[in-house]
């Protein structure tokens, strides 16, 4: 059963799909694992004028104003054809940010995110401290990291945000196993940081949640497409799904 059980979530997703299948994600998908570097998806810019990156951000910060539930139908969907590009770590970013941060913060970094201008990353394995204002240490292994503009960091029961372009950010992209979905490994050093105090604990819930959301997707079309197979792969001389 799909995430989308009422009617509005069931077109919302529809919507999704119909656009997974017109910009050819899944191929997009598929041309990365000999690519040399990762780039954001030519279909980014119309994801972020659908407005699907800021579907749970408040309309206060440029966001549409719904909920986790409108999201994760989103997410599911962009899964099932493995989509390519920094979606899922940029809204779990963008949720945490406003479930955590104060108004000077949503009002500095949500905007960006919801309209795809900025991507984000989130580091939830980090060995990193913070002193003060600042980040030093390693932020581990970060999904996305390559291709953020932001980086959320949890340190002990507080988050810090920071700019991936200030110069003491290092950011390593090896490579991966799975190299269309690329993992980096990110060192701070005395980095300057927005600090979100006591909200390491929603960015784990919020990034449970939404990678949950993710995995549905995938294992969703594993077994539709397990399923059709069945049906059409003869084995002594009839479908195998006759046999199960």
């Amino acid at each position: 059963m799909a995430i989308a059980i009422t009617e509005d979530h069931q077109a919302l997703g529809a919507t999704v799909a119909d656009l997974a299948d017109k910009r050819q994600l899944l191929e997009a998908n598929r041309s990365l694992l000999e690519a040399t570097e990762e780039n954001l998806p030519a279909a980014w810019d119309e994801i972020a004028k659908l407005g699907w990156l800021g579907l749970h951000v408040p309309e206060a910060y440029g966001g549409s104003g719904f909920g986790l539930e409108e999201l994760v139908v989103v997410v599911e969907e962009l899964a099932r054809k493995v989509a390519p590009g920094p979606f899922v770590p940029t809204v779990i970013a963008s949720a945490a940010i406003a479930a955590s941060g104060g108004e000077a913060a949503c009002a500095n970094l949500l905007p960006g995110l919801a309209d795809g201008s900025r991507t984000a990353a989130v580091a939830l394995g980090a060995t990193a401290t913070l002193d003060g204002s600042s980040v030093s240490g390693s932020a581990g292994v970060v999904l996305g990291g390559g291709l953020a503009n932001l980086l959320l960091v949890a340190v002990g029961d507080d988050v810090a945000v920071v700019e991936v372009n200030d110069p003491s950010v290092t950011v390593e992209t090896p490579p991966n196993l799975d190299p269309s979905r690329r993992s980096a490994r990110v060192t701070l050093d005395d980095t300057p940081a927005t600090v979100l105090a006591g909200g390491a604990q929603a960015l784990v819930d919020l990034s449970r949640v939404i990678l949950s959301a993710d995995a549905v997707g995938i294992a969703a079309e594993c077994t539709h497409s397990a399923a059709e197979y069945a049906k059409e792969r003869i084995q002594f001389g009839r479908p195998i799904a006759m046999f199960q």
